[in-house]
Order: structure tokens, then sequence, then C-alpha cells
């Protein structure tokens, strides 16, 4: 397995040391207070001599590393240790919390990893149905998992199994541990590195509050775009749903701390002021995080109106395209009419140059220098009984259908039987 690295309490102040398990599993004398980063998927996947031995040393229930738990999106658990005459030996507690968070640029991911349900004694996959291969896509999960195991024995000690947490967050526990000093832990309590732990994972939830409301504001800010990227919205949405969702889980995990902690100190038989004993720290955590959930909260409202808008923009775009479309069909019916008044000019010139082309009419040519005479035939009244009919009988019909359309498009709508 990797090499893992640790923070305990070494001459009074906070060291830092890079060991393989074996190093901390065989230790004759374990630290008062002491970190480990490590990862339980390797562990859930260790050798199983290496993994009992991990279980067993820090009381880890086997339900921990099944599929169940290693998928959750958050929990909080904990398990006294009591001896034959019901005294308190050890006393665990385990928390886990799921952070989503989106980097500067989103893209739709492809393809997905499909869940299949596992039965009970499979061995855990390598590979979590949330893996970093979506960093590429602009957004990453952060699944962490912590294990608290506290001894009771004078001296008491805590060990803080930290699964899976980012490099960042190492670095920011690291910093925070050593701000706060060592002569501030209380050793009695189980709670009480752990909550200097919460108090840092709370940083991630705000950045990833905030990382959701930068890809907001830009959308607002880009709104009057010709095109806008509709399938980039949604991802947005998406990602905005997903941290929502993480954060209900994690105000409901410190509730449950808040809880747990009362609990022990009010069974607790130690010397301990009445003050520290009623104090909580995760009472401003779990305040933080349920301000944090309002803020996601009206990030998906902003997200929601804005693409009500899109579509607004959208159908008011399209309606002035519909107007300029119905101007050119306008000035296309210009053009028609246009056209008929030429022809309309051109008719009777047109009827003229017909009727004397007819056989009713005939040109005789006289002999020498005499003038050309023109005949009218004695039938030419043919021609008039059957044009003037007809004509008069087109152009009734016209008046009679263009009355009869414009009735029709005069109605006003709904006014139609059913």
């Amino acid at each position: 397995m990797k090499e893992i690295k640790s923070l305990e309490i070494v001459a009074g102040e906070w060291k830092e040391e890079t060991t393989m398990w074996d190093g901390v599993l065989k230790r004759d004398i374990q630290p008062q207070a002491q970190l480990i980063f490590a990862s339980l998927r390797e562990v859930a996947d260790a050798p199983e001599a290496l993994k009992s031995r991990i279980v067993a040393h820090f009381g880890i229930p086997p339900f921990l590393l099944s599929s169940v738990c290693l998928e959750s999106n958050g929990f909080s658990g904990f398990e006294p240790t009591l001896d034959g005459r019901g005294n308190l030996t050890h006393y665990n507690h385990w928390s886990r919390f799921v952070i989503k968070q989106t980097h500067d640029r989103l893209s739709p991911k492809p393809d997905f990893l499909r869940h299949h349900s596992m039965p009970p004694g499979t061995t855990i996959s390598a590979a979590p149905v949330h893996g970093k291969q979506s960093a590429q896509y602009g957004w990453e999960w952060y699944e962490m998992g912590f294990f608290v195991r506290w001894s009771a024995a004078e001296p008491s000690r805590t060990a803080v199994l930290c699964c899976d947490v980012p490099s960042a967050l190492q670095a920011s526990l690291r910093y925070a541990l050593r701000a706060s000093g060592a002569e501030r832990v209380r050793f009695s309590d189980p709670y009480s590195v752990f909550g200097v732990v919460v108090q840092e994972v709370i940083s991630l939830y705000d950045s990833s509050v905030w990382a959701m409301r930068n890809h907001i504001c830009g959308w607002e800010a880009a709104r009057q775009q010709e095109d806008p990227d509709y399938p980039l919205l949604h991802e947005i949405a998406r990602h905005a749903i997903h941290v929502s969702e993480t954060l209900v889980v994690a105000s409901e995990s410190v509730r449950a701390l808040e809880v747990q902690h009362r609990d022990f100190m009010a069974l607790s038989s130690g010397k301990d002021s009445p003050w520290l004993k009623n104090y909580s720290p995760f009472s401003f955590s779990r305040r933080i995080l349920t301000a944090l959930h309002s803020r996601s909260e009206s990030n998906k409202a902003r997200l929601q109106n804005e693409t009500q808008l899109s579509f607004h923009l959208a159908a008011q775009r399209d309606s002035k395209i519909q107007v300029k479309i119905a101007d050119e069909a306008n000035k296309e019916t210009t053009a028609m009419k246009a056209l008929a008044v030429i022809t309309m000019t051109f008719l009777p010139a047109t009827f003229v140059s017909s009727v004397f082309s007819t056989p009713f009419f005939q040109v005789d040519q006289a002999p020498g220098d005499e003038p050309a005479s023109l005949t009218v035939s004695n039938h030419f009244w043919i021609y008039w009984a059957l044009a003037i009919p007809l004509s008069i009988l087109t152009f009734g019909s016209w008046l009679i259908w263009d009355a009869a359309w414009g009735q029709v498009k005069r109605r006003p709508p709904g006014n139609q039987e059913v």
C-alpha cells in the first residue's frame, strides 16, 4: 500500500510524519492525539491480513467498508465499547462528508459509470462511481470519511482516521491544528480534535457554494447572447442540485454530531467544568452549514429564474423573426399587386388586338391605288353574346367569394360552436 501521512502531538506540539501502516500498527506507545490521512477504499481492498489488523486496531465496524457506506452521500454515527462491569473503555465515532466542487469551465460528461448493487461480502472495487475522471469536465467529488477512536484509559488517547481527504484540506488541517496549539486539545473529549476537522471541512462546502455562484453570475452577465448555451445552463443546474443535496446531508450529520457530543459530555464522569460540558464545538458549524444551504437554495432560485428568462428571450427573438417574415410577406404582396396593375395596363390593348384578329373582321385589298376596306361579319354579335355574360359571371363570382372570405376573416376567434 502507499505511504500514509499523519499529524500527532509530540512534546506538546503537532508534528507531521510519513510512514507505512506497519509503522502505525506496531507502535508500542500511541500518541495522545493523532490524525492519520489514508484512503478508505485502499483499506477496504487491502490484503485480508492487513485489513483485519487495521480494523482491529481502530475498532472499525465492518459495515463501514461496505459499498453502501462507501457510496453514501453522508452519515454520522457512534459506538461505545464497555467492559464487563459496564465501564466505558473506548468510544468510536464515524462520519462521512461528500462535497461537489465545480471549476471554471464546465462541460457535459459524455458517459457515466453504471452503478450495480453488490451482495454482502463482495470485494469493493477501487473505482468509485464518482471518480477523478470527472475533473476534465470541470467538476469533482470530495468523498471524505472520518473515524475517531478514543481510549478512556489514562492517559486518554484520540486517533482520527481521515480518509480520502483532498490535499488542500490536509494542508489547512495542519495549519489549523498548529495555530490552535496542542494545549487546547482536551484529551478527555473524543470530539475535541474532530471539532477542528469539521470546521475545516465546512470551508470546502463554502468553496463549493461560491463556485456555483460564480457560474450563475457568469451566465447572468452573458444573458443577452444571441445564441445562449442551453446545455451549459442545464449543466449548471444539475451541479447546483447536487451542492444543495450534500449541504442538507452535511447539516443533518453535524446536527447528529452535536447531539452525540452533548450526550457524551452529559454521561462522562470527567471533572470538566459545567461550561465545557455544555459547550459543543459543532453548534456553530451546524449554523454555518444551514446558512450555506440557504445560499445554495438562493443560487438554485436564481438559476431557475435565468432558465425562465432565457426561454422568454428566445420566444421574444422568435416573435421578432416572425414579424420580419410578415414584413417580407407584405413586401411580396405589394410586388404581386404591382404585377397585377401592370397586367391590367396592357390588358385593354391586348383585348383590342385579339378582337381585331378574329374572323369577324376581314380586310379586303382593293385593286389599284384604291384603299383597303374593313368588312365586319354579320355574326359579330355572337362574340358579344358570349363575352359579356361570361365576364359578368366571372366578376360576380369573384365578388361573392371576396365578400364571404372577408366575413370569415372578420369573425372573432372563440365563436365557433363546440
